[in-house]
Formats: structure tokens, sequence, C-alpha cells
């Protein structure tokens, strides 16, 4: 049912803005590697948002521990149907993960400013959940 979603979001959401560009690319790296697929939904003018990015992403990006997912960052002022068909509840930012398993797509979400090891935590769910299959 979430792979139908996701696949409903990319073919209903119009062609022309870059994070739906980045999104579209994000999604098939995920599914050719079989790595789940991290979305971040902020805004410009979230200072959590910003925070988050700049400091939490950037570390992680920078020691590593982002290479088990395909990360794309939608801006919900830029992009805003596709923030809207990705996000649950209207608090920014959200971290949503989507890690296929044997029975589909799972949905596995942090809200609001997160630390390093809160995000570590989540991945290691997510690409677990891939690993099992379930």
């Amino acid at each position: 049912m979430l792979s139908m979603l996701l696949t409903a979001v990319i073919s209903i959401v119009p062609a022309g803005p870059a994070e739906k560009q980045d999104y579209d690319e994000a999604y098939r790296k995920a599914q050719l590697n079989g790595v789940p697929l991290m979305v971040i939904v902020s805004s410009d003018a979230c200072p959590a948002c910003q925070t988050l990015k700049a400091n939490t992403i950037a570390e992680m990006k920078s020691s590593g521990d982002l290479e088990d997912v395909s990360l794309v960052v939608v801006n919900k002022d830029r992009d805003p149907e596709l923030a809207s068909r990705l996000m649950r509840g209207r608090m920014i930012p959200q971290i949503i993960v989507y890690s296929k398993g044997g029975a589909g797509w799972k949905r596995l979400q942090l809200t609001g400013y997160q630390t390093r090891d809160g995000v570590r935590t989540l991945i290691r769910k997510a690409v677990n959940l891939t690993r099992i299959g379930t």
C-alpha cells in the first residue's frame, strides 16, 4: 500500500521544482540499491530545520552515517504539494524514512529537531527492517 502511495506521489506531483527532481532521484537510488529512503521536510523560515541540516545532517554526512540511506531534503515552501503528501502533521522538521522489506514499505518518522543519536537510531531501525525483510 505504501509502495502505491510512493508511486502515486511521484506520478501526481508535476515536474519542475528542484526538490521534485531530487526526490525522484533519491527514490530511484533507494529502489536500485535496496536502501531506505530518508526524506527531511523543512522550510527556510524554520530555525530548527536550518539547525538540523547545518549541524546534525552535515555532521552525519561527513562522518559517513548517511551511507546506508538515500537522502533528500524537501522544502515545503518551494514544493508544498510534495511536502504535504509526505508529511504527517504540520510540525517541521520531519525526518521520514521509508524502508522496503518483504511485507512492503514501512514508514518511520521523527518530528522536530533531532540529535545525531536520534537520527542514527532511526536509520538503524530502517536498515534492519530492510535487511530482515519485515
